[in-house]
């Protein structure tokens, strides 16, 4: 592959500092789930006055251990305004300010560990010419490196206690009834984490941990409902599961892996995200619209606070394995609403699944809602690209069918765009973007300056093979902030 001068500043890489909490004059601080093979404090502080969420993104990863080639699975979530922030968006934070984000896994394929036989296994692909592993669980491993195994186990935790599945969401006592089941299950499997990781009897780590902290809220808040006894049946129900089975018999990565796939069965809502938009076409033909159109609004380093007028209509799923889907939700929230004054059954029941008493919990839907039909749109390979103006997002297929939305807000335009230009160079091409308002800094000037991504060795000399004597510049697969070029060498042999 040609190459050009390579333009790129050697500048100054972020200085970030992990080991101390935000100064009092401000600055930027970026909560982890993980701090890393060594430990220390679960945040990175940073100083600059103007840096890019890419940029943020990276020296956390260099920091925490994640390699270049999973980085890409990583972005930074606005808690307070409830975005994720596009790699290319600048953060500019005055000196007397401050401004607290969260580093964590957005991009997820399901049943990347290979346990689910149901669903098919994920994994990278392999260099051109070489045959996939028959072991489903080794491909589905192969996605994720140590370090990036280790941050989402810790955020599954984060979310699985958090609620990201909940018991008030079910309706039927089968259903409570398996739910409080896995939860135990999925608390014991902390538990041997702990175990095995600090090298302690399981009974040790039981005494400092209640089984408690390991399951979702809704399900503590259950248990302070019944009685002593039912209390005291609960824990030994628990120490039941301490005795029959020891941390021993299974590694601490199986125990991770088994969580994990675990989490997926009970939440099917971890790893996925609904976007609501206030306005849903499709066209079954596009308007003439040439790629990569540059808004003419607003640049993307401040989104505007401009909001699209009226309640959420539809709501878009992306998911890493099932792509784009939407399905129109006002008339199940018109419904809710004319019946939020009505009595519905209470979805509680006690912990064995026996009916509970007719009681209303505090924050308790009267009734679960349905699980909707969702209407396929697209994979993400059948993206040509993304225009995206103000809060208004279209996005073209290669059929030159068009899903045209309205969003709540810039920001959260920005969000979904980046989200779906995320999962593309994920699934289909990593070396372009869909629209060039969330187009990642790095890759741009990647593309601009000749530079392929990071390339493991069987695929440099794939590349170099058919025309021997190039060479190709790539980014390093160890190091976020190193270029290595890679010349193929002719053969010295000469035929007789």
């Amino acid at each position: 592959m040609p190459l050009r001068h390579w333009g790129m500043a050697r500048g100054s890489k972020p200085v970030g500092d992990g080991a101390q909490p935000m100064a009092a004059m401000g600055g930027l601080k970026v909560l982890l789930h993980w701090a890393g093979p060594g430990g220390g404090e679960p945040w990175v502080t940073f100083s600059e006055s103007s840096l890019t969420a890419e940029e943020v993104c990276i020296h956390i990863a260099h920091k925490v251990g994640i390699t270049p080639p999973c980085f890409n699975l990583f972005a930074l979530f606005d808690a307070q305004a409830q975005v994720w922030l596009p790699p290319n968006h600048i953060l500019e934070i005055p000196r007397d300010a401050s401004l607290m984000l969260y580093f964590r896994i957005r991009f997820y394929f399901r049943n990347w560990h290979g346990m689910n036989p149901r669903e098919p296994a994920v994994y990278r692909c392999g260099p051109p010419g070489t045959e996939a592993s028959s072991d489903q669980t080794a491909q589905g491993m192969q996605l994720l490196d140590p370090a990036s195994f280790e941050y989402l186990f810790e955020q599954g935790k984060h979310e699985f206690v958090n609620d990201v599945a909940s018991l008030w969401e079910l309706s039927t006592e089968e259903e409570i009834h398996h739910f409080k089941n896995e939860s135990l299950g999925m608390a014991f499997l902390h538990l041997c984490h702990l175990a095995l990781r600090h090298g302690i009897p399981l009974e040790e780590v039981a005494k400092k941990t209640s089984f408690k902290d390991c399951i979702p809220r809704s399900f503590r808040r259950h248990i302070r409902q019944h009685s002593a006894l039912t209390r005291l049946r609960l824990r030994n129900v628990f120490r039941r599961f301490l005795r029959d089975f020891q941390p021993g018999r299974l590694s601490q990565q199986m125990v991770m892996v088994k969580y994990l796939a675990t989490l997926e069965r009970l939440a099917p809502r971890f790893g996925t995200e609904r976007v609501p938009v206030c306005h849903l076409r499709l066209l079954a033909q596009a308007e003439g619209e040439p790629c990569y159109i540059r808004d003419s609004g607003v640049a993307p380093t401040d989104p505007g606070p401009e909001s699209a007028a009226g309640p959420p209509t539809h709501e878009v799923l992306v998911t890493g394995t099932g792509g784009i889907q939407w399905w129109p939700v006002e008339e199940e929230v018109n419904k809710e609403e004319g019946s939020s004054g009505s009595s519905g059954r209470n979805p509680q029941a006690s912990l064995f699944g026996k009916k509970a008493k007719a009681h209303k919990a505090v924050g308790q839907p009267a009734d679960r809602p349905r699980e909707p039909l969702w209407a396929y749109f697209c994979d993400f390979r059948d993206i040509t690209h993304v225009v995206l103006k103000e809060h208004c997002v279209s996005i073209h297929r290669q059929d030159n069918k068009c899903l045209e939305l309205s969003l709540p807000s810039r920001a959260a335009a920005l969000s979904f765009v980046s989200l779906v230009d995320g999962y593309f160079r994920l699934t289909a091409d990593s070396s372009h973007y869909l629209c060039h308002e969330v187009a990642p800094p790095r890759l741009v000037m990647s593309i601009r300056d000749g530079i392929h991504g990071p390339l493991l060795e069987p695929f440099v000399q794939a590349k170099l093979r058919p025309e021997d004597g190039l060479y190709l510049i790539h980014w390093s697969t160890s190091h976020p902030y190193r270029l290595i070029l890679t010349v193929a060498q002719r053969s010295q042999a000469r035929p007789p």
